[in-house]
């Protein structure tokens, strides 16, 4: 799979995602906003070969270079129906929280929905851990919202 930055001739395919895998799916006008903000990144996976869009990451890095540290806010991540269980959203994950790391990010953090069991084991592998509970947090149902975070810093062995 090939993994890069998202354009404004993706929109429509992470538009169409974003319907398939959210109750309350953002506005594609969001996703415009993200292409052109300085803290935001969109990646897109796509298969080796072909032009259509498998998944996506938006997600933020919020840097401070003055003290060398940092986080990646993970905004939302999903997979096209067609996709899933094939690893795409590990790997956008994972590719997220490197460039997080390549750029001196210490942190990651999410929210998802506790009734989101897929997401979560996907996440808990990657090392994320449940730090907080948002209560009654989704407007539409009034589930839970599980606030998560992982250590990313650099290990000496990774160095």
């Amino acid at each position: 799979m090939i993994i890069g930055a998202a354009t404004v001739a993706d929109l429509d395919a992470i538009d169409e995602i974003e319907r398939h895998s959210f109750v309350t799916p953002w506005p594609r006008a969001t996703f415009e906003a993200e292409l052109s903000r300085d803290i935001a990144r969109i990646d897109v996976a796509r298969a080796p070969g072909a032009s259509g869009v498998m998944g996506f990451c938006n997600y933020w890095l919020l840097l401070d270079p003055a003290h060398a540290t940092g986080e990646v806010q993970i905004m939302a991540i999903a997979t096209h129906p067609d996709r899933r269980r094939a690893g795409v959203g590990a790997a956008l994950l994972a590719h997220a929280l490197a460039h997080g790391r390549d750029h001196g990010a210490r942190t990651a953090f999410l929210e998802v929905r506790r009734g989101n069991a897929p997401a979560i084991a996907m996440y808990e592998r990657a090392g994320f851990r449940t730090i907080h509970v948002r209560r009654n947090y989704y407007q539409d149902n009034g589930e839970d919202a599980l606030v998560m975070g992982a250590d990313i810093a650099p290990t000496a062995s990774s160095r």
